[in-house]
């Protein structure tokens, strides 16, 4: 039974305290967005349009006007930025076909089926190294080896979602999942073209030495870092940044506007005793062949995951694995701190969902658009080629915020709708849900900054190596097919085994009662006469 408003209660006015922790909790979000976000976004522009020189990027006489645009472009930055473009095509196919695919297949199948196809594509979600796949796949070209590597990062993280987006409240529950398919692929497309605009990691090593398959993050690298003409990295940097506004302002409207909210329900509904045939076989068919295309994209990399490279070389772990800890403890907590005010405390009720645009702005914008301006602050403090250097920037973890936002958003309005109707409604209801998310939030946003390749090429190409500076430096310089490559710091055997442990264990546990839907809550339970 879907709720109508006139079946409730007029809603009861929001405590005062509940506005001003509210707003307290999401300061120090905003203060973070500014300075690692609104602040670098205005000096790369304005350094885009100056002559910047030597490493300390001292300003060289007057501004320069759209110079080092024209030098980018002569450069080939549109021809980059239609490369990145293209590295989106078969990534958008897969999440507008197959992934919705699998996931009706494994929701129609019932639980069984959606347990084999959640475990199953439990090893893409934990086996992201993309320094390694990419170096593992080099023979490819970029393309392939792009397509190839994401592929099951892809099918997993979208089948996930589209199956949050089936789940339904009740056995007996009328409500559409349509609309909540609908954003979910709406969300993914912007996200996939996001990702790929910003791609550095394959283009580097795929172009390393050529100018093939150029994009306009490398391109920002290269023009920055080997011929010192910060200037024009500013402005490749510039034309990175406006698409991905673009894009996180499209990604925050088709949050905020439908309603969008994450529900964790207590338990699963029930199915049917004797599942339907025909999904167990499509399901079957489709997750095979998934299965199949992630070990060609993995499977060059997993048989050498224990490689340790040339005898004798330094341990490159607490470089690599410790310094992101610190960025993420501050910008998880930061960004939980914010979710809870604006979407669990709701200082502004229905509206409250609006103060997330300032931070849906920056939504896609990953390391490489303001690596410029990070660099030459870090030269300013002089901790560039040092373990504090090695340290990620502190930013506020977007999107865990807008994930926990999400999910803080759904328990609280459940929880106003049971005030509504005069159940009691403690705000465990609304805490205890989000913790297990919390966790996750920590443990991704902490793999995907250990796995960075293009903030320790920046900062510590030196005396403090990370493992993916040891395996280019080992793959560039050695060279040759059978040379031995240190693969096994970059994601440790043993690491990789206990994070595919704990996401079998949360997508069974967790994720499985997770729900995406779109609208006003759904009631569960007889109203209140």
């Amino acid at each position: 039974m879907t709720i109508q408003p006139t079946m409730l209660r007029p809603p009861t006015p929001r405590p005062g305290w509940q506005v001003a922790v509210g707003l307290i909790l999401t300061l120090p979000a905003f203060v973070l967005l500014l300075t690692s976000y609104v602040e670098p976004l205005y000096w790369t522009v304005t350094s885009s349009f100056r002559k910047l020189n030597g490493l300390r990027l001292t300003e060289g006489g007057d501004s320069v006007g759209w110079d080092n645009y024209d030098t980018a472009y002569s450069r080939g930055l549109a021809d980059a930025h239609w490369f990145t473009l293209s590295l989106a095509v078969v990534p958008i196919l897969l999440v507008l076909l197959l992934a919705p695919a699998i996931a009706w297949a494994a929701h129609a199948g019932g639980t069984w089926a959606r347990w084999v196809t959640r475990v199953a594509l439990a090893l893409p979600l934990v086996a992201f190294a993309p320094v390694a796949i990419a170096v593992a796949l080099r023979e490819s070209s970029t393309r392939a080896s792009y397509w190839l590597g994401t592929f099951g990062l892809v099918v997993a993280l979208a089948a996930t979602a589209y199956l949050a987006a089936l789940r339904r409240r009740t056995l007996d529950s009328t409500r559409s999942p349509i609309p909540a398919a609908l954003v979910v692929g709406g969300l993914a497309v912007l996200t996939v073209v996001a990702v790929a605009l910003q791609d550095f990691t394959y283009s580097f090593i795929g172009g390393f030495g050529t100018r093939a398959d150029l994009s306009p993050a490398r391109l920002m690298y290269e023009t920055s870092f080997r011929t010192m003409t910060f200037g024009v990295g500013a402005a490749a940097s510039v034309t990175l940044l406006v698409p991905l506004i673009l894009l996180g302002l499209a990604a925050t409207l088709l949050v905020i506007l439908p309603g969008t909210r994450l529900e964790v329900d207590p338990a699963a509904p029930r199915v049917q005793k004797t599942p339907p045939v025909v999904p167990w076989i499509v399901g079957g068919v489709l997750l095979l062949a998934t299965l199949g295309t992630v070990i060609s994209g993995l499977g060059p990399w997993l048989s050498h995951i224990t490689e340790t490279g040339r005898p004798g070389a330094p341990s490159t772990w607490v470089n690599t694995w410790l310094p992101p800890v610190v960025s993420t403890l501050v910008g998880v907590t930061v960004a939980a701190l914010a979710a809870f005010g604006i979407s669990g405390l709701r200082p502004f009720g229905r509206h409250s969902e609006w103060l997330l645009l300032p931070f849906g702005l920056f939504l896609f914008v990953g390391s490489a658009p303001l690596a410029l301006r990070n660099f030459a602050a870090g030269v300013t403090a002089d901790r560039l080629d040092s373990f504090i250097g090695l340290i990620p920037p502190s930013r506020v973890a977007i999107p865990a915020l807008f994930i926990l936002a999400l999910l803080f958003r759904g328990q609280a309005q459940r929880r106003e709708v049971l005030l509504q109707e005069g159940h009691r409604a403690p705000w465990t209801g609304v805490l205890l849900p989000a913790l297990p998310m919390l966790a996750l939030a920590y443990v991704a946003t902490w793999l995907v900054q250990a796995q960075d390749l293009i903030w320790p090429l920046v900062t510590a190409a030196g005396d403090h190596p990370t493992a993916q500076n040891a395996l280019v430096q080992s793959l560039f310089m050695r060279g040759g097919a059978n040379a031995p490559l240190p693969y096994a710091q970059l994601l440790p055997l043993w690491l990789l085994v206990l994070l595919f442990l704990a996401a079998v264990a949360a997508q069974l546990l967790y994720l499985d009662r997770v729900a995406l839907r779109v609208g006003l809550p759904e009631r569960d339970h007889p109203p209140r006469t």
